[in-house]
């Protein structure tokens, strides 16, 4: 079970003396116990009795720090240079404070949390919320049709869905935009802004919330060759506080073609690399036959309308996933 941390983040080790530690071991040494990779927890203050870390990610599973008070201490004091006192004990403000719970407390705290969550999706009709994005949108250039059918698809199936406003193309408005529907939302489609441009952030905003977001690629990209600041097109499914986050493409035949996949999967609730997989794989198969949004379209754009991408990036300079393309087949 995941649980928002409300950007309380610190944990603090009272009653520990250090003395020529390694600190980057001791965080590692710590990270371990908690599941976290080394990466994702930081020594943010050290002093003669107490080591305080930084949790660098939003949200944890409950089962990976409630009650794990001791475990820990078991853990940093084989670290060399480490030392505890009779009075060693972990604190934390907010939910991270159940890292003190014992086993059974713990135990308990997360199946009555389970259960409530459970309940709580159970009673809740979920809504569905769809986010175009792009410049051309924002200034009237053409016409968005995904964001009316994408409603439609998921009010027919019998979801609250309703367009959000417009996301203009900078990370910062695009994750802004997603952290704040989300809290009201099961599903948040952005459309559009997954390419490889310097003004394409769907997937990176989707990153930013959940670092371990699946994002697997559709085409691959020679970085540098036109106007391509990145190695390819993905798309993103990810997940912050309970909602789930994807980014389709912005042609409205790919749109069309994934979205029956993104609600079945939604409804059958598949595992978020699971359906990224899956969608992306659909895309994959029309560039593999040639269809209309072919490998030279651009999913940089917002292409709403049919043929309002049809003008940009050089063709040629892509391959789907799976192609050879020339300069590998002339490595291999």
């Amino acid at each position: 079970m995941d649980v928002d941390l409300l950007e309380k983040t610190e944990i603090r080790i009272e009653g520990i003396v250090t003395e020529g530690t390694n600190l980057t071991e001791l965080a590692a040494v710590a990270a371990a116990v908690l599941n976290l990779p080394p990466e994702k927890l930081m020594v943010i203050d050290v002093r003669p009795d107490q080591v305080a870390f930084d949790v660098l990610l939003p949200t944890l599973r409950a089962e990976d720090f409630f009650g794990s008070e001791r475990d820990l201490l078991d853990a940093v004091v084989k670290v060399a240079g480490v030392r505890l006192t009779a009075q060693a004990a972990v604190h934390s403000a907010g939910i991270l404070g159940a890292i003190a719970l014992d086993r059974d407390e713990a135990a308990a705290a997360i199946e009555r949390s389970t259960r409530m969550g459970s309940a709580i999706r159970a009673n809740r009709r979920p809504r569905v919320v769809v986010f175009p994005t792009g410049f051309e949108l924002e200034e009237g250039r053409i016409e968005d049709t995904n964001t009316p059918y994408l409603v439609k698809l998921f009010s027919q199936a019998g979801f609250v869905a309703e367009p959000g406003h417009v996301l203009a193309d900078r990370l910062e408005s695009l994750t802004s935009g997603l952290e704040g529907a989300a809290s009201e939302a099961g599903l948040i489609v952005t459309t559009g802004g997954v390419g490889a441009e310097d003004k394409d952030f769907s997937v990176e905003a989707i990153e930013r919330l959940d670092p371990d977001a699946a994002t697997p690629w559709l085409v691959r990209f020679t970085r540098g060759q036109g106007r391509h600041v990145k190695d390819g097109i993905r798309i993103g499914v990810g997940e912050w506080g309970g909602c789930l986050l994807v980014a389709l493409p912005g042609p409205h035949d790919e749109v069309r073609l994934t979205a029956p996949i993104l609600l079945r999967g939604y409804k059958e609730r598949w595992p978020k690399a699971v359906l990224a997989e899956r969608i992306a794989e659909a895309v994959r198969g029309k560039f593999r036959t040639g269809g209309p949004g072919h490998a030279g379209h651009d999913h940089a754009g917002h292409g709403h309308h049919p043929h309002a991408h049809a003008h940009h990036h050089d063709s040629g300079a892509a391959a789907p996933v799976g192609a050879v393309t020339s300069e590998e087949g002339a490595a291999s």
